[in-house]
């Protein structure tokens, strides 16, 4: 899709090394993220989109570390080059979601007492998920999906375009 924000990609960078240039490529990918995401003044369905700021972590939001890294234990995540280079993309979905037909949107069934809206970049195999609160929208987390993530998606899509998903 040509209309999407471009990649930022570590070996854009200054840097002798792929550890020197990460080093700068993070701090991009972090200004980057506060100015069009955490600062963006993102709304989705008429509420702001906010993020979690705190606990930071070596300086940075928390949102920021958990939409930069995955793994299921919280405190043994790593870093996904692939979801660094799509930072802007969160944004953009979010921006675009009520009148892009490309995304999908859609409320999943109850789990664990949170409202989940997974805005599904289909053809991108790329998802924002945000979690409704009161007055607001909490990112959650935004990722690449792998195929038993596709499948789920693809299940929870056909039941809400049903009406069975609530």
């Amino acid at each position: 899709m040509s209309d999407l924000p471009p990649f930022i990609e570590v070996e854009d960078f200054a840097g002798e090394d792929f550890t020197e240039k990460w080093r700068v490529c993070l701090e991009e990918l972090y200004r980057t993220y506060l100015d069009t995401v955490a600062f963006g003044n993102l709304r989705f369905r008429g509420l702001p989109v906010r993020c979690q700021f705190r606990p930071m972590t070596f300086g940075k939001h928390f949102a920021f570390w958990h939409m930069m890294q995955e793994g299921k234990i919280e405190d043994d995540r790593h870093i996904d080059l692939q979801r660094c280079r799509r930072v802007r993309w969160i944004s953009w979905v979010i921006q675009n979601s009520e009148n892009e037909p490309r995304i999908r949107v859609f409320e999943q069934a109850p789990r664990n007492r949170e409202r989940s809206y997974v805005l599904w970049l289909d053809e991108e195999d790329y998802a924002v998920i945000l979690w409704r609160r009161n007055d607001y929208y909490l990112l959650k987390t935004a990722f690449l999906l792998k195929e038993h993530k596709k499948k789920e998606f693809a299940r929870d899509w056909e039941k809400y375009k049903s009406g069975q998903n609530g």
